[in-house]
Parts: C-alpha cells; structure tokens; sequence
C-alpha cells in the first residue's frame, strides 16, 4: 500500500472543523496536499479519514497533511519527481 497520496482536501485546525473551531473557520479552504495515510500512532490520536482505494478496495484511513501546494502543475511536478502515482484533484 502506498505510504503518500496527494487529494484536494480542506484546511482544518481540528476534527471539530468550522462549525465549531473559530481556528478552522479562519482555516477553510480547500487546497491540493500531499497527505501520510500511514501515519504514526494509527488509533491513538484522534485525525480526520480519507477514503482511498487500494488494491481495487475502497478503504477509510488516517491521514495527516504532510505539505500543502500551491497549485495543480507543482503537485504534477511533485508527483513525478517522487514516484506517486495516486493522484486526484
């Protein structure tokens, strides 16, 4: 399974998100990350999950956002440079 993958996802402080967070509310956006879906301490921290397919199976996992892009060709270029081949924007 492979370790990074990069999504669009949104920006958050917390698991409680804007609704609740005044932090996350001034963090909402969404943006092109690279994200850790075998992150240390897998159950022992609370994060937020991903749905991600593996092996033709669709699975839920942990992640944490390991950097943030600024745009689609330089997460391309990330991409390419590091191998990862699961990509979606």
């Amino acid at each position: 399974m492979p370790r990074y993958v990069i999504r669009k996802v949104r920006l958050a402080h917390c698991k409680k998100g804007p609704a609740v967070c005044e932090q996350c509310r001034e963090m909402d956006v969404e943006r092109i990350c690279l994200l850790d879906i075998c992150p240390p301490h897998v159950g022992e921290i609370q994060r937020r999950v991903i749905q991600i397919v593996v092996g033709g199976e669709s699975v839920w996992r942990e992640f944490d956002i390991v950097r943030a892009f600024e745009n689609q060709e330089q997460a391309r270029a990330y991409a390419v440079q590091h191998g990862l081949a699961d990509v979606e924007f």
